[in-house]
């Protein structure tokens, strides 16, 4: 009789172990999860996603370019000045705002008013190699397209943004991005 208890604890505590692992998201489901938001997100917002850059470098308001390489998409408002190319490792200082759109109330955030805006440090197109080299992966993608002063809005993906975005699996918009290089004259 003993041995029959034993045995019946032991597959009730795998059966309950083996039920609620069952009850826990994979990283396949935040994925689709994911997806499904920016799907919806884009859909809301009359947003549409272009398969190709523009080849005329116009981006209508509504227009969003998904890069191929970090899924990140972006709105080229204002290209800033192109003249000069950033260098390796030279400083980019970005102002921006935004929101978590997957959170069921909506959560709004903005640096524009803050004494110090979020420092890049440019290490060269953002892809699966490189992005572990920026704090957000995302905010760097349109690095090489525009210029001082660019401006951008951005659909990032949770593994393309920060670390707590990562952790809690949240995209985000941000729908202001502004970037200052370094080795220009203010």
């Amino acid at each position: 009789m003993k041995r029959f208890e034993t045995i019946f604890i032991l597959l009730s505590t795998l059966l309950l172990f083996a039920s609620s692992c069952k009850d826990r998201k994979t990283y396949a489901d935040y994925l689709k999860d994911e997806t499904k938001a920016i799907e919806l997100f884009i859909l809301k917002n009359n947003f549409s996603v272009l398969e190709k850059f523009p080849g005329n470098g116009v981006f209508n308001q509504g227009d969003f370019y998904k890069d191929p390489e970090s899924g990140v998409y972006y709105n080229i408002v204002d290209y800033g000045d192109t003249t000069k190319n950033l260098k390796i490792a030279e400083k980019v200082y970005a102002r921006f705002s935004g929101v978590y759109f997957m959170v069921d109330d909506s959560v709004k955030f903005s640096n524009l008013t803050s004494t110090m805006p979020f420092e890049i440090e440019f290490y060269g197109p953002v892809n699966s190699n490189s992005k572990n080299y920026y704090n957000i992966p995302g905010l760097a993608v349109p690095l090489t397209r525009v210029g001082h002063n660019g401006i951008v809005k951005l659909i990032v993906p949770f593994n393309m943004g920060s670390a707590t975005d990562r952790q809690q699996y949240q995209p985000t918009y941000y729908d202001y991005v502004e970037y200052r290089f370094e080795n220009q004259i203010w």
